[in-house]
């Protein structure tokens, strides 16, 4: 298994350290010897090829393992600001930081930006019946299938409890009505976590002007109206809906 980038600046750092360190004991050196000519030419390069490999390696080392466990820890604490334990997917603050940046993006071949809200059907009645733990189960399950079948490029997040979050750039609106259906009906069918799990998804194409939270609200009123005709669909939200923010 080879070694991890951090690493790899470890190594190239020590290496770098114990060259350098090499080549200014050989100068210390020859000042030495233009002062003191008594030393002869072979003890001199010698200990000057020595003391440094000796010690230059080690101290060098001592500082790069530090230096790794901080970038270690400091990756991890990045991932685990951005990411939902339970399910590893984008979590709230990272869903908005990226979905406000694909909205702004422009991308003549998606001009459309759409965002959708699912939340599990009657997920209350799954903890209530079978345990939190088979709830955890499904909410892991229902990422991957999510993760899976999600158009390219698209941003699925977790946005807490059984909601979850996607936004993507889409050819038309057609286009993002088929994939949205396309979820729900694919969650039906792949059973996450090992049961039968449907979801009620809400979703809205961003107009001009309109902020990445107003899209998710009209997201979320479509979601109501989801569970209202019945769960496990997809509705759009209505035009009147709209409130567009300058």
């Amino acid at each position: 298994m080879g070694l991890r980038h951090h690493q790899w600046i470890a190594v190239r750092t020590t290496a770098c350290v114990t060259l350098a360190a090499t080549i200014m004991s050989f100068m210390c050196i020859w000042v030495w010897m233009q002062i003191d000519p008594v030393m002869t030419i072979q003890r001199a390069y010698l200990a000057a090829t020595i003391i440094p490999l000796l010690i230059s390696p080690a101290c060098s080392m001592v500082i790069q393992r530090a230096h790794v466990q901080v970038r270690e820890l400091s990756d991890e604490n990045e991932y685990l600001a951005n990411h939902d334990e339970l399910t590893g997917l984008s979590n709230r603050r990272a869903f908005f930081t990226r979905a406000k940046a694909m909205q702004a993006s422009a991308e003549p071949a998606r001009p459309v930006f759409a965002c959708a809200i699912a939340d599990i059907d009657d997920f209350k009645r799954i903890n209530d019946s079978l345990g939190h733990h088979v709830g955890d189960e499904v909410l892991k399950g229902l990422s991957t299938v999510l993760s899976q079948v999600a158009p390219h490029g698209a941003i699925v997040a977790r946005l807490g409890g059984e909601e979850f979050a996607l936004a993507g750039r889409f050819a038309d609106e057609n286009v993002a009505r088929f994939w949205f259906e396309a979820l729900v009906r694919e969650v039906a069918f792949r059973h996450p976590g090992g049961h039968d799990v449907t979801v009620s998804l809400g979703w809205c194409v961003g107009q001009d002007g309109e902020t990445l939270s107003a899209l998710l609200t009209r997201a979320d009123r479509a979601l109501y109206a989801s569970k209202a005709a019945g769960k496990n669909r997809a509705e759009m939200a209505e035009r009147d809906m709209l409130r567009v923010v300058a």
